[in-house]
């Protein structure tokens, strides 16, 4: 089935008069308009350069740079397998456990992952082995970082300084009376598929009145969570300013940088060269028609 986003590129090109090649089942698209040849690899549009795209899927890499410039940030800390030859002398475990002292709470994933996989969240040493187990599984690297209760998490898309579109990504939850069960809750509900570790949940316990139930701690659209376009001015300011500040840090044009508030202040998560509205455009006919008018501009701006 054709993606949305699939969708989207092809009409853009059509009423752009631009020829459009598709490869690898619409993996890689070549764009051709006049004399010039353009590209498009999944989600990485052809204007960044290929350093910067390489910083942005390192997350460690990412972050180090951010904090070098003192932007507010989520730590991340490197850590390679040990059959990849670059294991430290005195190997990942010590480093780890003093973060995990420090911090209480950390969260392992996968140092190049992306929508949620294999990321865990650990708080004692069994865990941390478990984690680091199933990173290093499929990946090469990981990054450990402080855990942070998040109050919300958004999305704001630049391209070439400007602030595009600003949403945040909201994790369904249910609403608690005080009298039905977990489990009478999700059936007066629409169902939402359950976090992992489901089941560890126990799906009889009763809701105080007013007490809300999350679906998971993952703010990933992939994994449910749902997108809702920010409206408040003087937020849309904060974070635009914070999301500008970081695409200038990384010389970054077309980019969606994730940002986390938590009850002191707000931190970017992670800088994405790879612009994805999937899931936002898929949600509405208005987001479609929104995401549709920003690769519309970024196509325009690769043949500029």
């Amino acid at each position: 089935m054709e993606s949305t986003y699939a969708k989207i590129i092809k009409e853009i090109c059509k009423e752009s008069d631009i020829e459009l090649s598709s490869f690898s089942s619409d993996w890689v698209f070549l764009l051709k308009k006049g004399k010039k040849n353009k590209y498009i690899l999944s989600h990485q549009f052809d204007l960044n350069t290929a350093a910067v795209q390489g910083i942005c899927k390192d997350k460690c890499a990412a972050a180090d740079i951010l904090k070098h410039h003192d932007i507010a940030c989520v730590e991340h800390v490197f850590f390679t397998t040990p059959t990849s030859g670059y294991l430290p002398k005195n190997g990942n475990t010590k480093q780890l456990l003093e973060l995990l002292n420090k911090h209480t709470k950390l969260v392992c994933k996968p140092n190049e992952g992306t929508s949620g996989k294999n990321v865990f969240v650990v708080s004692n040493g069994g865990e941390l082995e478990a984690a680091m187990a199933a990173v290093f599984e499929s990946a090469d690297s990981m990054a450990a970082s402080p855990y942070y209760e998040i109050e919300k998490e958004y999305r704001i898309i630049v391209l070439d300084g400007i602030v595009k579109l600003v949403f945040s990504k909201e994790i369904p939850y249910l609403t608690g009376d005080g009298r039905s069960t977990l489990a009478q809750l999700m059936l007066n509900n629409s169902p939402q598929s359950l976090p992992a570790g489901a089941d560890a949940i126990d799906l009889g316990q009763v809701l105080d009145d007013g007490e809300i139930w999350k679906y998971g701690w993952k703010h990933n659209l992939a994994h449910g969570a749902v997108a809702h376009v920010v409206s408040d001015e003087a937020l849309i300011s904060s974070l635009s300013d914070l999301a500008i500040a970081a695409s200038n840090a990384l010389n970054i044009r077309f980019a969606s940088i994730d940002i986390i508030r938590t009850k002191d202040d707000f931190r970017v998560l992670e800088i994405n060269s790879g612009v994805m509205m999937e899931h936002f455009a898929s949600s509405s006919a208005e987001n479609y028609a929104k995401a549709k008018e920003i690769y519309k501009e970024a196509i325009g701006l690769m043949f500029a």
